[in-house]
């Protein structure tokens, strides 16, 4: 065989490697942009999910599982502005979920995962069967800005209620999307 065939069928089982690698490269991203679809336990609804408007807090509560130590407690349920799980990575986003149990839960723990982390914010709180409860997460800080894929939780003892993720980007990739429903027409 001649040199010059030798490197020609070399080049070509090269091209092929760097294919394939790309496609699967590809195909892997494609997969993790993707967001699994919302879990709802039995006896579990989810009601809304997006971005919400940002409502006034009422009072905040101790949460000592929580990077802040405590969690704001809103008045009402907001109205959500986006019904989406793409979410912008700016100071003063909401994005959560509405959930309601059809059976009273005490002291369900509350999850949010952010990316990279390796312990959720933890927090507790009790579902009255029929009423609807906001579950949500607002970016105040300017080190809350993780871009990535968030999961939000809850648990009844080990029984999973719920699970929603987001997919939280670069603020500059979603311009016209606020939690500022003032600035909506």
């Amino acid at each position: 065989m001649s040199a010059s065939l030798a490197v020609v069928r070399m080049m070509n089982a090269l091209i092929r490697r760097l294919a394939f690698g790309l496609c699967t490269a590809l195909s892997a991203s494609a997969a993790l942009a993707e967001l699994s679809s919302p879990i709802a336990g039995p006896g579990i609804s989810i009601q809304e999910i997006g971005i919400y408007c940002r409502a006034d807090d009422k009072a905040t509560e101790p949460a000592p599982e929580t990077s802040l130590g405590y969690i704001f407690l809103l008045d009402g349920i907001p109205e959500f502005a986006f019904k989406q799980r793409q979410v912008p990575a700016r100071l003063g986003i909401s994005f959560g979920l509405v959930v309601m149990a059809d059976y009273d839960i005490i002291g369900a723990r509350i999850d949010t995962w952010r990316p990279g982390a390796t312990k959720p914010d933890v927090w507790y709180s009790d579902f009255a069967a029929g009423v609807p409860r906001m579950r949500g997460f607002s970016f105040d800080f300017a080190d809350e800005l993780v871009t990535g894929l968030w999961r939000m939780e809850a648990y009844d003892g080990d029984t999973l209620l719920y699970s929603v993720a987001f997919d939280v980007r670069p603020g500059s990739e979603m311009p016209g999307v606020t939690s500022d429903c003032n600035l909506l027409s």
